[in-house]
């Protein structure tokens, strides 16, 4: 597992930052350990174990694991 920091990435879910370790050949190993939305009032940090945020975190992996991808191509 590769560690990793994104300051902003934009998505159609808002805009994040974002933590954790991926692995380039997997999808699923896309791991988040800290993650952060920016709101009207700056940057919301998001309890990545809590189950109310597990769905978010479920669409948002994906997102990053893309954009490392095209960073590290």
């Amino acid at each position: 597992m590769i560690p990793f920091a994104i300051s902003r990435l934009h998505t159609e879910y808002g805009i994040i930052r974002a933590q954790g370790s991926w692995h380039a050949q997997l999808v699923t190993n896309t791991q988040l350990t800290s993650l952060e939305q920016l709101s009207t009032d700056g940057w919301v940090k998001l309890d990545v174990s809590h189950p109310a945020n597990s769905q978010f975190i479920a669409v948002i992996s994906p997102l990053v694991h893309q954009h490392l991808l095209s960073q590290n191509s």
